[in-house]
């Protein structure tokens, strides 16, 4: 019996957490993290402040953790577009470069929690949160390229943390520009152009 409270409680309270980050989401996006209180994030969620705060310690752990989750979405995308079987080794590269900018694009929920994510968490602990969610899969991408003899001789941690860089820049770029579509247009013939010189054999 004590099991099935016990995942009675596990339960309830996920899906406490799960209607605090979706009503969180929501007004950070719509009124920004200064806007935003946390008696609205209570209000909109239909629970009580102290609800929000048993499970976070304060307005920006919130705003952390929907931003990881907003970060999470466009890394699963990418993994999941390199999995396409008819693909060649470099074009797993072109393609995760391009559904990354991609997502930016055409996700304004995600735009506007990029655009707000280092005056809300400061640039260093953005930085680390975007590295957890996106270096281990950078990482892996150049490590079968060069498994594959398709790399350069180049330290693959150098290159990840750089091309992880290149990746944060381009998509706050696009999360910037007044036309996001033409922006990730513009940032994708530069980004690939980059990536090309990592390559061993770039076509003629």
């Amino acid at each position: 019996m004590s099991e099935v409270k016990g995942s009675r409680r596990d339960m309830y309270a996920a899906l406490t957490r799960s209607a605090i980050l979706d009503a969180a989401q929501k007004l950070f996006v719509e009124r920004g993290f200064d806007a935003t209180s946390v008696d609205d994030i209570a209000r909109e969620s239909q629970l009580s402040k102290g609800a929000v705060y048993h499970h976070f310690q304060d307005k920006q752990q919130v705003f952390a953790e929907v931003y990881v989750a907003a970060e999470k979405v466009v890394v699963t995308t990418v993994a999941e577009s390199v999995l396409q079987p008819d693909l060649g080794p470099w074009e797993r590269v072109e393609v995760a470069a391009r559904t990354a900018l991609h997502s930016y694009a055409a996700d304004p929920d995600t735009r506007a929690l990029l655009r707000q994510a280092t005056s809300v968490l400061g640039e260093e602990r953005t930085r680390m949160l975007d590295a957890e969610v996106a270096l281990p899969l950078i990482r892996g991408l150049l490590e079968e390229m060069s498994r594959l003899g398709e790399l350069r001789p180049i330290n693959i941690d150098t290159a990840a943390q750089l091309v992880f860089r290149l990746l944060a820049e381009a998509s706050m770029n696009i999360a910037l520009a007044e036309d996001p579509a033409t922006a990730s247009e513009d940032v994708e013939v530069v980004m690939l152009g980059m990536l090309e010189g990592l390559r061993a054999t770039p076509p003629a």
